[in-house]
C-alpha cells in the first residue's frame, strides 16, 4: 500500500532518479516529470499528494511553473532551490511552494518532511 503520490519535476537526473528511488523504497508512488508543461498536465489530471519541484527547468522557470500550480492545486509543494541565498527561498515562498529545500538535498529529511506532511 502506497503512502502518498509524488510528483517529481524537473531538475539533475541524477539527483532525481535518487530521490525517485528512494521515496519508491519507503512506499511512496512517485511519477517524474522533466518538464513544467508535463506537470501542468499531470496535475489537473490526477493531482499528487505532493509536488517536489526543481527550480532550475528545462523548459521555463520553477518560479512560473510554482505560481501555475498553486493556481489550482492544493497540493503541498516542496521547491528545491539550488542556492542558500535568501531572495532564492524568499522567491520560491512567494510563489506559493509551502517548503523550500536547498541543493544539494538531504534525502531523508525529505522524506521524513512528507510523511509529516500526509500525517496531518
Amino acid at each position: 500500500m502506497s503512502k502518498g503520490q509524488i510528483l517529481l519535476v524537473g531538475g539533475d537526473p541524477d539527483v532525481s532518479r535518487t530521490l525517485q528511488v528512494y521515496l519508491e523504497a519507503h512506499r511512496f508512488l512517485v511519477q517524474k516529470l522533466d518538464r513544467g508543461d508535463e506537470a501542468l498536465a499531470a496535475c489537473r489530471q490526477s493531482p499528487p499528494d505532493v509536488v517536489i519541484l526543481n527550480w532550475n527547468l528545462s523548459d521555463g522557470s520553477g518560479y512560473s511553473l510554482c505560481k501555475q500550480l498553486r493556481g489550482f492545486l492544493d497540493s503541498f509543494i516542496l521547491a528545491l532551490v539550488p542556492t542558500p541565498e535568501r531572495d532564492a527561498r524568499l522567491a520560491a515562498l512567494e510563489a506559493g511552494a509551502d517548503d523550500v529545500k536547498t541543493l544539494p538535498v538531504d534525502i531523508e529529511e525529505i522524506r521524513l518532511r512528507i510523511e509529516k506532511v500526509l500525517r496531518h
